[in-house]
């Protein structure tokens, strides 16, 4: 090892223009890479899952689970490294989505699922649309078109046919999903009583409409030396054509679809609606990115197509607004984390000046912050990774840099001494190399193993599976590849600088800032180590008190991130119509818009056009901008903000709220698999039953402290009029069972005949029964059916009209029906929470074939700690492994493993002060602070040892050793402490995941370095003195 550092510094030095040049490449790659790097707001947490949508309209939720979901949940059974398949089943739409194992690419994954889609059996005219790869954080830009004009039929047509294709065609769009507006169709709004006077069917006007719209071709006829090509030309070009369609002849004249239904411009029954403010109707679009796209270019190409939509190719009267673009936040969360950044490195480049007291050394130790950085940056490009907040903001510059810090004052301190001996103009004239080169040598083993030993006290971070692993290991990759860049120019650059700068003139200055920390630290080792049972029983005894206070520490998954914007959903009750619940809708929206801290509100009442957002029309969804938290003229938090909102809302009876955000919201619902952020799963066959389980268990968990927003997630509450066929009935009659449901689904749902083509656009000719004719169930059973010998009979003598309550969803997971229980935990930690709702759950006793499940954050975060609990051991394993390979002793080994709970106490103790919570953030803090810890102790042991080798003894080699290394240890503490500062203190947007993980970090180090400097040596002495010495 000490020939391959000793190589590596001799090449430097003797090549310095070559260490200058690709270190210069590395620099300009990096800032390449840095430049072209997506950096995320929030990563993508999600595996790989595909999402299949089904449609067919007008069919109940029970009816399209039998011939829809099932079928296709039972043709992709075999698709291989699935986890999980989840499905939601509602009137006239079914959505079901598999998710897949960590690691498994989109590729693999949809060709399974198109070629086991083509066994799934399914009625005629449904098709099942598998979605295009996106993920829950996708959602970057939302508009709405504005028209004095149009109204929104005109601008759902603009949009299907005009905005739609310009702007899948933008690189890096997965879909683009339309909320609102009325669907533009022709409607021939048949009249039953004009059918019964000439003794038609509605199907006869049906299949006339149909055959009636078509052109052909008849070859070629040549003429004069030309090809003519014979076109038949019939497709229906107005209003006009589709009167004048013959549907039959009384006596030789014919009856024209004008005769017996009114033919007009209409809409597709709305499935949804959109509100913006105080307007009640509008369109909106939501543009989705591909999942790994570049969101920064990926919007930039964006807004330069909707500038050229809105300019040049759109009508003048009609513009496209934002309402919401993912650049805000991602601006503000950028800001916060490189505002972090670089007060972090002008604050460790002045700790480094105070303690060097020489511009010389600061330049060399703080040119590695920057270029370790772009070498990360560089490593994290080629590995196809990107950045995301956290990741940025957890990257601590004292830890990158201490083994610079290390080399250069190690070589300082020996050319300082080395002019001391031979004088200062003697040392000027000599030749520096040799003496930098073997005094290097002597540091990089040390430097070598100590960043080893951080990058192995890494690996639980890197092992992390599902949610947290995609949250956490960028921060493990882009950390560890700053260490070894670190360790890179360390062992090159360093000495090459060192040659260069420190070549004349080094002189230890009297340092007043040194010779206050070492007098400190000097009275202090001086009184501990005079009263040693004292000290260790004091520190033994403030560990067992602070572990045992760690046990009360709150548990959380995550912390929140605030995004700037509110997401808070109503559920009115299922059997609301939409106008219904437009009505509470507005009434809700001015309440928000009521707060001067907001800036905008949407509403969304119902589901998308696409079906890509099932929900019934009693679920809204309210986007609330808010203002930059500088323009707030209330000095409240957003918290308190939301409680003020929910207290206001609260005043509308028989309403559920959620209040979330709209990232964290898609995020939640995307783990936990519906639209809550935890959530207790009852699973069994019989919805009534299941139902009545969660009722149960609501009540229970509801009033638990901490439990926020609990509610259903509803199955039951759909009312449904049922025609029910009477098979003995219909045979008598001699009415087939085709007639009589084409005639009942034509009537009242009507049912698309033929296409009117303009231009480019297309639009369904739908044939259906006036208004005036379907307004209620006696309408239903005056229907007429016909019958074989071609009389008509009303529906009601061949079946039974009757009002039935039936599902309006059905959810189910891996082919398993259940009802959700949803909640929030807010002002009381997740652990606990979650426990004492177990605790009550468990009690209740669950018939034969039903079982409860728990998900969501809670899930996430048991799953993360038990593999904390498993990998943590393997790293110490391998920390250790390298400590025997460095000391080549078990002792010095298991001696340096001691010094890791000095870190904890620290640690636990910030938590303690700030109030925050213990969750994977505040863990991973932990796991860096393990490696800094030993790297302490490795110094020290390294020192001690060094000092008995010059023959000293044992305790004038501890006081000498703590002397000599005090420097090192609060430097490198300081430097990792404050270059973690801005992060800690910050409140900027994007703060929130950084800020557990730099408390616990400066926490454990400001013990840590007390206690390796006071405590530490003491252990040493016990375990090197002579066996029979006593321990005062």
């Amino acid at each position: 090892m000490n020939k391959f550092i000793k190589n590596i510094i001799a090449f430097s030095i003797k090549n310095k223009a070559f260490t200058f040049f690709w270190v210069g490449v590395l620099a300009v790659a990096g800032f390449i890479a840095f430049k072209n790097m997506p950096i995320e707001a929030f990563p993508d947490v999600t595996n790989t899952q595909i999402t299949i949508i089904s449609q067919w309209n007008g069919r109940s939720a029970e009816e399209i689970e039998r011939f829809v979901t099932s079928p296709i949940e039972i043709a992709l059974n075999p698709v291989q490294k699935k986890t999980s398949v989840r499905s939601v089943t509602m009137f006239g739409l079914s959505v079901i989505k598999i998710i897949f194992d960590d690691g498994v690419d989109d590729v693999f994954a949809r060709q399974q699922v198109n070629n086991l889609l083509k066994n799934a059996s399914l009625p005629d005219g449904v098709d099942a649309d598998v979605q295009p790869p996106y993920g829950p954080t996708g959602e970057i830009f939302r508009y709405t078109l504005e028209s004095k004009n149009r109204d929104t039929r005109d601008l759902l047509t603009i949009q299907n046919w005009t905005i739609d294709k310009q702007l899948r065609a933008v690189p890096g769009i997965a879909d683009i999903a339309v909320f609102g507006g009325q669907e533009k169709t022709y409607e021939v709004g048949v009249d039953p009583v004009k059918l019964s006077k000439y003794n038609i069917t509605p199907l006869q006007v049906f299949e006339a409409v149909n055959s009636s719209n078509l052109n052909v071709g008849g070859d070629v006829i040549e003429k004069n030396g030309q090809a003519y090509v014979v076109r038949g030309v019939g497709l229906l070009n107005s209003i006009a054509d589709i009167e004048n369609i013959i549907v039959d002849d009384a006596n030789g004249n014919p009856i024209l679809v004008r005769n017996v239904a009114s033919v007009y411009e209409s809409s597709l029954p709305r499935v949804g609606q959109v509100g913006l403010n105080d307007k009640d109707d509008v369109v909106e679009g939501i543009i989705v990115m591909r999942k790994g796209e570049n969101a920064k270019e990926v919007l930039a190409l964006v807004k330069a197509k909707i500038d050229e939509l809105n300019n040049s190719i759109l009508p003048k009267d009609v513009k496209m607004v934002t309402f919401y673009d993912r650049d805000k936040l991602m601006d503000f969360t950028t800001d916060t984390v490189m505002h972090n950044l670089v007060e972090g490195i002008i604050l460790v480049t002045c700790i480094v000046f105070l303690f060097m007291a020489d511009w010389r050394t600061t330049f060399t130790v703080s040119i590695v912050i920057p270029l370790s950085l772009l070498f990360a940056f560089l490593c994290l490009k080629l590995m196809g990774m990107s950045a995301n907040l956290l990741s940025l903001g957890a990257v601590d510059f004292g830890i990158i840099i201490d083994g610079a810090v290390v080399m250069v004052e190690g070589l300082f301190v020996v050319l300082d001494r080395k002019a001391k001996d031979v004088g200062m103009d003697k040392f000027n004239r000599l030749a520096k190399g040799s003496l930098i080169k073997n005094t290097g040598t002597e540091m990089g083993k040390s430097i070598f193993f100590s960043k080893l030993i951080i990058i192995t006290a890494l690996i639980p971070i890197f092992s992390f599976q599902k949610v947290e692993g995609k949250m956490f290991s960028p921060l493990a990759f882009t950390l560890g590849f700053a260490l070894i860049g670190a360790l890179l120019f360390t062992l090159t650059l360093v000495p090459v600088l060192s040659h260069i700068l420190l070549n004349k003139n080094v002189r230890e200055k009297h340092n007043p800032f040194v010779t206050f920390w070492d007098r400190i630290v000097e009275k202090g080792f001086k009184w501990t180590f005079k009263h040693k049972v004292k000290s260790l029983t004091a520190s033994i005894a403030l560990l067992m008190v602070v572990l045992i206070s760690g046990t009360f520490l709150g548990t959380e998954f995550l912390p929140q991130l605030n995004e700037g914007s509110l997401w808070i959903t109503a559920e009115l009750p299922m059997s609301s119509s939409l106008q219904g619940s437009m009505k509470v809708t507005n009434e809700l929206k001015t309440v928000l818009l009521s707060f001067d801290e907001v800036d905008g509100v949407i509403s969304q009442t119902g589901r998308s056009n696409d079906g890509t957002d099932p929900n019934g029309f009693g679920f809204v969804q309210f986007q609330v901008n808010l203002k930059p938290k500088k323009e707030w003229k209330r000095k409240v938090s957003q918290d308190h903000l939301v409680d003020e909102m929910d207290e206001k809302l609260k005043q509308f009876q028989g309403i559920t709220y959620n209040y979330s955000q709209p990232i964290s919201d898609n995020v939640s619902e995307a783990v936990a698999g519906f639209k809550a952020a935890n959530g207790v799963k009852i699973y069994g066959d019989d919805l009534v039953q299941i139902d009545s389980i969660a009722n149960i268990i609501l009540k229970d968990i509801k009033n638990i402290p901490g439990i926020k927003d609990a509610g259903l997630i509803r199955n039951i509450g759909q009312p449904e009029i049922s025609v029910v066929l009477n098979r003995e009935k219909m045979a008598a009659y001699g009415v087939t069972l085709n007639d009589a449901q084409a005639v009942l689904e034509l009537a009242f749902g009507g049912k698309t005949a033929t296409q009117k083509y303009e231009d480019s656009k297309k639009f369904d000719v739908r044939v259906r029964y006036a208004k005036e004719y379907r307004k209620d169930e006696i309408d239903i059973s005056d229907l007429k059916v016909p019958t074989k010998s071609g009389a008509k009979i009303p529906l009601k003598e061949i079946s039974d009209v009757k009002k039935v309550t039936g599902p309006a969803f059905i959810y189910r997971d891996n082919t398993k029906r259940f009802i959700g229980v949803k909640f929030s935990v807010r002002d009381r930690d997740l652990g606990s929470t979650i426990a004492e709702a177990q605790a009550k759950v468990a009690k209740i006793e669950l018939p034969k074939g039903y079982s409860v499940g728990w998900t969501g954050e809670f899930e996430n975060q048991v799953r993360a700690t038990a593999r904390l609990g498993q990998v943590v051991p393997i790293s110490l394993i391998g920390i250790f492994v390298l400590l025997f390979i460095l000391f080549g002793n078990i002792k010095d080994s298991l001696l340096v493993l001691a010094n890791v709970p000095f870190a904890i106490i620290g640690g636990i103790i910030a938590l303690h002060l700030t109030r925050m919570n213990f969750g994977i953030s505040a863990g991973v803090g932990f796991i860096a602070l393990l490696g800094i810890c030993i790297q302490n102790g490795v110094i020290l042991i390294s020192e001690f040892h060094h000092n008995l080798k010059a023959k000293l003894t044992l305790e004038e080699s501890i006081f000498m050793g703590v002397k000599a290394r005090t420097r090192a240890v609060v430097m490198t503490a300081l430097m990792a402490s404050i270059g973690l500062l801005p992060a800690a203190i910050s409140t900027g947007i994007g703060s929130e995941s950084q800020k557990p993980l730099a408390v616990v970090i400066i926490g454990g180090l400001i013990t840590a370095t007390i206690l390796t400097l006071l405590i530490f040596p003491i252990i040493f002495w016990i375990f090197n003195r002579k066996k029979h010495a006593p321990i005062e």
